[in-house]
């Protein structure tokens, strides 16, 4: 075994056991209102929801330091996501309100699918407590 092998083969069992942590807890504590996280919240869908944020320009307006996100204009994602369930978040997205600075039409920028990964994401992407 070489040196490299030895040094990646601990990483990646433990980023593995790490995926899995992360999937069993989701599945058993939810989003806080009775609601299950999506399984789709695998360390895939996750890069694809961290994808999608950044494809999106969300990080230009918000906040989110999961995404490495420093944007001033929309709300603190840090701070707004943690009073949100799966259904408030997606309505918000989906139909922001006039008195937001958020485009009206941004829900329909993105296909159904597309607003399922942002909304993992954005649930799984809540700093803890």
């Amino acid at each position: 075994m070489t040196a490299l092998n030895r040094r990646v083969l601990p990483l990646a069992s433990g980023l593995a056991a790490a995926a899995i942590a992360f999937a069993a807890v989701a599945a058993v504590t939810g989003d806080g209102e009775g609601e299950a996280v999506s399984p789709a919240a695998s360390p895939t869908a996750v890069a694809d929801g961290s994808e999608l944020f950044a494809r999106m320009g969300c990080g230009s307006c918000h906040t989110l330091a999961a995404a490495g996100a420093h944007g001033q204009i929309g709300p603190d994602l840090d701070t707004r996501l943690a009073s949100h369930t799966r259904a408030s978040l997606t309505a918000k997205i989906v139909d922001p309100g006039q008195a937001s600075m958020m485009p009206a039409d941004f829900g329909e920028r993105m296909s159904d699918a597309e607003l399922e990964t942002l909304v993992d994401y954005l649930l799984a992407a809540r700093p803890p407590g």
